[in-house]
């Protein structure tokens, strides 16, 4: 019980750092309502509200993994899913099986 409730402190911090790290990067493009991470599953979900959107859009990231090259950590987004379409279709074809930096505060919860 007590590695369960661990994980979803650790899980809830990790959703709020990557929730302000996407809206200070991403601004431009709307903003992030909430963040969820499943560690146990490498997934997380992200509802955002983005500009010209009347309704937000959920994206999932079906799978991700974590790599280390020394003190450094990097995702890398395996599969996406989205409540649109072509959005899938387009984060699929530009983000999947790309690996990105996972800034030092953020690595440090992991």
């Amino acid at each position: 019980m007590l590695k369960g409730l661990a994980r979803g402190v650790k899980d809830g911090a990790l959703a709020l750092s990557l929730k302000a790290f996407v809206n200070d990067k991403l601004s431009a493009y709307g903003e992030i309502v909430d963040v969820t991470i499943d560690t146990a599953v490498n997934r997380l979900t992200a509802r955002a509200m983005l500009k010209g959107e009347r309704d937000p859009v959920t994206v999932t990231v079906e799978r991700y993994e974590i790599e280390s090259e020394g003190e450094e950590r990097f995702i890398k987004l395996k599969t996406f899913t989205s409540s649109r379409s072509w959005l899938t279709q387009l984060l699929n074809k530009l983000l999947a099986d790309k690996r990105y930096k996972i800034p030092t505060a953020v690595s440090k919860l992991l």
